[in-house]
């Protein structure tokens, strides 16, 4: 909020450019492992994965930092090379946590059975080219600032009541992809907001959290 409101252009443009420096750091290490598995003719038999923990706003709404649930900081970046892959280069559309399907996936590739009672599904069938016997319909996301539930398309998110005043957002992912326009005191979509509410707090119940849902306004 802070950069929002009182950086100038030059410090937007110094940002960027220390990030893109820092991006090309990363980019020349992973350039040297890959090199490696070639010289040593392992790159055919090795699951990479390149991963992180989170996305970055990069003055996307002019913001810098993470904990928001726009799509540039909640999209956390995931790609695998697998051996034997038949569509290289393919980008997947299924919801995916890399924080919960990580380790059913490497365990799937290690001939591993996993830890009973993960919520992780294993991402090799997708890798593969298969439709997996089921996958999830939400997926859901918590930062220190609330909590975010999408299907794909639709995004709602419940803010924390001490964060501001603006409780919740409801966005159409495809029809408005900048998320510029908030659908919650909309009429029509008053349907849609009451059932992902429902899924979220039914997931909240769950987890153990405590954090009612936003009312809508009648």
């Amino acid at each position: 909020q802070n950069a929002r409101l009182h950086w100038s252009e030059e410090q937007w443009r110094l940002h960027r450019w220390a990030y893109c420096r820092l991006t090309e750091r990363v980019d020349r290490q992973i350039g040297r492992v890959l090199d490696a598995l070639q010289e040593t003719g392992l790159a055919e038999n090795t699951l990479v994965i390149l991963t992180s923990d989170h996305g970055d706003m990069d003055a996307a709404h002019r913001l810098e930092h993470k904990t928001v649930f726009y799509e540039e900081a909640a999209r956390v970046p995931l790609i695998i090379r697998a051996p034997g892959q038949k569509s290289p280069g393919r980008v997947d559309d299924h919801l995916v946590s890399n924080g919960l399907d990580l380790f059913p996936t490497i365990c799937d590739y290690a001939g591993v059975k996993p830890p009973p009672g993960l919520q992780g599904l294993s991402l090799r069938a997708l890798i593969e080219g298969e439709l997996p016997a089921r996958w999830r319909e939400n997926l859901f996301v918590e930062s220190q600032i609330g909590y975010m539930v999408t299907d794909g398309r639709y995004k709602y998110c419940a803010y924390d009541p001490d964060k501001g005043t603006l409780r919740d957002s409801f966005v159409d992912l495809e029809r408005d992809p900048g998320e510029m326009l908030n659908l919650v005191g909309e009429g029509f979509t008053r349907k849609q907001v009451r059932e992902f509410q429902q899924v979220m707090a039914s997931w909240q119940r769950q987890n153990g959290i405590e954090s009612p849902m936003p009312e809508l306004n009648s």
